[in-house]
């Protein structure tokens, strides 16, 4: 895999560049948010809830069979609209940990990244 570079790696906060580059990668945060929202609402099933405070594990197991079909059939989605892992590392970095949905949607994120990249055949996997 290439190296990762953050998307506001080499910006100044407060430019219209930044503020560019934030408005691209909030986009696709919200595209990637539809995405897990539609799978998860077909399959009827809620979003990750995790505690306040506890570690969002990017290689968090699924909690059940079903929770892993639906990270599946996200992935293949992911690959199908050539989201990348940057841009899933990406629209994460705006995401606040603290935030209760927030980290429902860095629990389905971070691990479906490392699934891509565990598994570039399967997903056709863009970096």
């Amino acid at each position: 895999m290439p190296c990762y570079t953050a998307w506001n790696e080499c910006l100044e906060p407060g430019t219209a560049e930044y503020a560019r580059a934030e408005d691209v990668v909030r986009a696709k945060l919200q595209a990637i948010k539809h995405i897990i929202d539609y799978y998860y609402a077909v399959n009827d099933c809620p979003l990750p809830m995790l505690p306040e405070g506890v570690y969002v594990d990017p290689l968090r197991q699924p909690k059940s069979s079903k929770e892993g079909q639906i990270r599946q059939a996200i992935c293949h989605h992911f690959a199908c609209d050539e989201v990348s892992v940057s841009a899933l590392y990406d629209a994460c970095s705006l995401l606040d940990e603290k935030r209760s949905e927030d980290r429902a949607y860095l629990a389905v994120m971070l691990p479906s990244a490392s699934l891509l990249r565990e598994h570039p055949e399967k997903f056709r996997t863009v970096y």
